[in-house]
């Protein structure tokens, strides 16, 4: 994320920035030390989308990686 200065009044005005395509304004970036959690037993009919809208009932989901297979691109 950059930082830019904003017209000579001194206040610094953070760009939006882009993780794994999605965009995030400053407020909605993840910290640092956020928690990356795994999660096994996902139906495999679960679309990312499905997902991210189960998971967000309990907080900002910034990314979702559905494990798949190279040959078949299902989900394992």
């Amino acid at each position: 994320m950059e930082g830019r200065e904003k017209d000579g009044e001194g206040t610094v005005e953070k760009e939006n920035e882009v993780i794994n395509g999605d965009t995030f304004s400053p407020g909605d970036v993840p910290d640092p030390d956020a928690i990356k959690m795994f999660v096994g037993q996902v139906p495999k009919h679960l679309s990312e989308a499905e997902l991210r809208a189960l998971f967000e009932e309990f907080g900002p989901v910034y990314q979702i990686n559905v494990l798949r297979d190279k040959a078949t691109k299902q989900s394992k």
